[in-house]
């Protein structure tokens, strides 16, 4: 893709007041003063550098993109001094974009969560379509290490470069560890690997690595998660997961997913839980982002779940069983969806699949639950079907989660 320009829409959008789950007083001036500035230059960045009132950060996209993202901290004068520049792309507050899933809930016995199976998942296994040489980027929380549905499939933790953090874990053994649960949850989904116990998850023979741009109270900034998306980028992973979003428009967010489609790598997004028409959040609502709709176990849409034409692709996310830091819980949301998707995805690149067929593939097959386009965009995704096999009526049970 070559350099692209952004709309009045999303540069209004951007501009505004941009956080989610923020607090009130000193704290709220303290985040708010963080903005991304998107230039075409050095001389620009250069000089977005020069004004900032803090030290910066710099995230440089311009080996498939036409900008260079720069962090800092700007008074409303020099800000709009910055947005008159010709070679300043777009000005965006460096808002917190949060996790898109209810609470757990723990349970009892199971290996194969509903969602994997309603999928295909074990009909996929059952061919040797498990995302063998596959690696997965999961933009989260981070990784619970030391589980042991996990350890198999996660990337050596002695490597520096195979897992990475932007933000402190509290009381972790690996600075890339989670310290809420999601992350790892996500993770599950993926490529739980496929043992005598626990769950399974739609890829378990894929390799998973932690990027942990979330804390343990749930905030995730924007710059971390594009610095995050280009690191998985620069290593030549396959596919990365975001179970985030915000509702409030990020160019520097579709800016770096451009930069992972061009780098090969294919970037999966949960649609948001707003429940409403037109609601789609950010950056799934990106073409550059599969953008993920949640289904429950009857097929029918989660009222929770965000809607709109950017709607790619449906999979299921009520009560879906995987792990978590401790064990095992059930979790809710377009978080839990999107993983699928991944994990499905996972399985046709490792046939040599280049990420656009992947997610072509992907649609092309998904099952028609007869919702309107913008409730489930293709469908419910197969990924049996993706690779050709029968996935099934479509009957499932929903055994509790191991103990």
């Amino acid at each position: 893709m070559g350099s692209r320009e952004w709309s009045r829409r999303d540069m209004l959008k951007s501009v505004g007041t941009g956080a989610l789950g923020l607090g009130v007083g000193a704290a709220v001036y303290h985040w708010l003063d963080q903005y991304i500035v998107g230039t075409r230059s050095a001389d620009g960045a250069a000089a977005v550098a020069a004004v900032s009132d803090s030290g910066t950060d710099r995230i440089d996209l311009t080996e498939h993109t036409s900008l260079k993202l720069v962090r800092g901290v700007f008074s409303r004068d020099r800000l709009e001094s910055l947005r008159s520049r010709d070679d300043v792309a777009f000005v965006q507050p460096d808002h917190i974009l949060t996790r898109v899933s209810t609470q757990a809930e723990d349970g009892t016995a199971q290996t194969l969560p509903w969602g994997v199976d309603r999928i295909g998942g074990d009909v996929a296994h059952a061919e040797g379509a498990t995302g063998s040489g596959v690696d997965v980027g999961v933009i989260d929380h981070g990784i619970a290490a030391g589980h042991a549905d996990l350890e198999e499939n996660l990337a050596d933790p002695d490597v520096e470069t195979n897992h990475e953090s932007w933000v402190d874990c509290q009381g972790c053994d690996q600075p890339w560890g989670d310290d809420l649960g999601h992350g790892t949850h996500v993770a599950g989904t993926i490529a739980a690997g496929d043992g005598d116990g626990g769950v399974v998850g739609v890829a378990p023979d894929a390799t998973l690595h932690a990027l942990k741009v979330c804390g343990g109270a749930g905030g995730c900034r924007t710059s971390a998660i594009a610095e995050a998306i280009r690191y998985a980028a620069d290593q030549e992973w396959d596919v990365i997961n975001l179970s985030l979003g915000s509702g409030q428009a990020s160019p520097a967010l579709q800016a770096a997913g451009q930069y992972a489609l061009e780098s090969d790598v294919l970037p999966v997004a949960a649609a948001g839980n707003y429940g409403r028409p037109d609601s789609v959040g950010y950056p799934a609502a990106y073409d550059e982002f599969v953008a993920v709709a949640a289904t429950d176990i009857d097929d029918e849409l989660a009222g929770f779940s965000s809607t709109g034409p950017e709607v790619d692709i449906a999979a299921p996310g009520v009560e879906v069983c995987s792990t978590v830091v401790d064990g095992y819980a059930a979790q809710s949301g377009t978080s839990m969806a999107a993983p699928h998707v991944t994990g499905a995805a996972a399985t046709l690149l490792a046939d040599g699949y280049t990420p656009t067929e992947a997610r072509e593939r992907l649609l092309e097959t998904a099952e028609d639950l007869g919702m309107a386009d913008t409730d489930q965009g293709a469908g419910l995704v197969d990924v049996a079907a993706a690779h050709g096999y029968e996935s099934g009526d479509g009957t499932v049970d929903r055994p509790r989660c191991p103990s």
